[in-house]
């Protein structure tokens, strides 16, 4: 998402939660995002720059949420997160993939050109991906580091990871119809739910399968 749609974007949300005092709230917590960044390994000398930069961004979402609970109440805030989110969340990899272009490869070849990207893309390349089956029909993999789980967690916010999570199962089902993606035996199976790895599981469809994804 570019910057301008991000913006758009939160001065949406935002107006749509505090009505016309949206902006002195959203300095607020421009302000607190350092405050919270301050105490965590990302503040030291020694954190990777580009880890730390992402890391500073992602403390306004958890700045945001803070502040919105505060006004409105935790309920609410979630859900107001989960408007922000989803759409902010899912602009990497709808950026990468349409950095790919029109391709002639066949579906399993377009969906592993993606995820090499994607690997080396901001965010990506700071997670561990280890792969499991991957053929012409079946890519299952698990991220058993993920940035954004260290970051809120750390951060005092970790249920706003299940909103990103929530994020990869609209954005395969938008950008990769011709596959089923599920998380294997439940939508769970993530370290934003206690799991010790993220499972990912994309099952190429046999020709005239409409039926939902599975998980």
């Amino acid at each position: 998402m570019e910057t301008g749609s991000t913006i758009t974007t939160i001065r949406r949300v935002l107006r749509g939660e505090l009505g016309w005092a949206w902006p002195i709230f959203l300095l607020g917590c421009v302000l607190r995002q350092r405050a919270l960044v301050a105490p965590t390994r990302w503040a030291t000398s020694g954190a990777p720059a580009a880890e730390a930069r992402y890391a500073r961004r992602l403390a306004l979402a958890s700045a945001v949420y803070l502040g919105l609970c505060t006004r409105v109440g935790q309920p609410r805030a979630y859900q107001a997160m989960q408007r922000l989110l989803t759409p902010i969340g899912g602009a990497l990899p709808h950026t990468v993939l349409a950095q790919m272009g029109s391709t002639s490869l066949r579906p399993m070849e377009r969906l592993m050109a993606f995820q090499r990207r994607m690997e080396q893309s901001e965010g990506g390349r700071f997670n561990t991906r280890v792969y499991g089956t991957c053929d012409t029909t079946t890519c299952a993999y698990r991220i058993t580091r993920c940035v954004v789980v260290d970051v809120f967690t750390a951060l005092g916010t970790p249920e706003l990871t299940r909103l990103i999570c929530e994020v990869d199962r609209v954005f395969f089902a938008e950008a990769f119809p011709e596959f089923a993606f599920s998380r294997g035996d439940s939508w769970e199976n993530t370290m934003a739910y206690g799991k010790p790895a993220c499972a990912f599981m994309l099952v190429l469809r046999t020709p005239g399968d409409s039926s939902a994804t599975p998980g």
